[in-house]
């Protein structure tokens, strides 16, 4: 309990403010003293920013509002959660000029967000009253499990603030219209292409079936009038051969050279 209470009463406090702490440890308990101490090294203030009372770990929603008013509502979010990053240089969220490059950055960034967040500070169990060792390596696994635990939920927090952010972001929704844009219209270009590809063969098509058209044409007539050249030929050399027998018979019967069966 007095634990629970110190903990709860130097949240209130800001860290940063050594001379009051010094002054505090002296009119305190070993105990008090034993953890408002950690403000003088880097881990134990990290353990305290960690869980800063002060500090909103609230995500906002997906509403029209929050669509409407992306960057006055996500932006003070974004700027607020970037204190956690290991890497210093953070992006932050922009305005609708930004390119797809830099918005692709920033969630390529965010999605792959390393936080240097912990909770050490909220750890319920004090190994200092451990009376063995087994019982401090005991208390330890108890405070590491719950540690995992609240970190394991503070990256679910973040992975859905960045969701949420990137749900409502007016740039990824017009980036992505315009990609669809761009994609219907290249999908228009490629079946137009298409299209005139297949009309030119329809037309070569029918050009090569009017030539083979016309040169069949061509062949059935010259076989026709070949056909009536030899016909008429043919006439011809009947006629001829009609007007010799015609006179072969006159002859014979102008001279009386019929023969009897006697």
């Amino acid at each position: 309990m007095l634990k629970k209470h110190i903990n709860t009463w130097s949240l209130s406090v800001i860290p940063t403010k050594v001379k009051v702490i010094q002054k505090l440890m002296k009119r305190h308990s070993p105990v008090f003293r034993k953890h408002t101490s950690n403000f003088c090294y880097i881990d134990g203030k990290r353990a305290y920013d960690s869980v800063d009372p002060r500090f909103d770990d609230d995500v906002p929603n997906i509403t029209e509002h929050n669509k409407q008013n992306f960057y006055k509502v996500f932006g003070p979010v974004i700027a607020s959660n970037a204190q956690w990053s290991m890497n210093k240089n953070v992006p932050m969220l922009g305005s609708d000029s930004d390119e797809i490059d830099y918005v692709n950055d920033f969630y390529n960034f965010w999605y792959d967000f390393k936080s240097w967040r912990e909770y050490s500070y909220l750890d319920e169990e004090e190994r200092d009253k451990a009376d063995c060792k087994e019982e401090r390596r005991y208390l330890d696994k108890l405070n590491k499990i719950e540690r995992i635990r609240r970190k394991k939920e503070e990256m679910t927090r973040m992975r859905q603030l960045v969701d949420i952010c990137y749900a409502c972001d007016p740039r990824i929704k017009a980036f992505n219209e315009d990609r669809k844009k761009r994609k219907l219209e290249a999908k228009l270009a490629k079946q137009e292409a298409y299209r005139l590809e297949q009309e030119a063969l329809r037309l070569q098509k029918e050009e090569e079936e009017r030539i083979r058209h016309e040169e069949e044409q061509k062949r059935i007539q010259l076989e026709k009038e070949r056909a009536e050249a030899e016909k008429k030929e043919r006439q011809k050399q009947n006629k001829l051969l009609k007007g010799e027998r015609k006179k072969v018979r006159d002859c014979v019967k102008n001279n009386n050279y019929f023969c009897t069966n006697n």
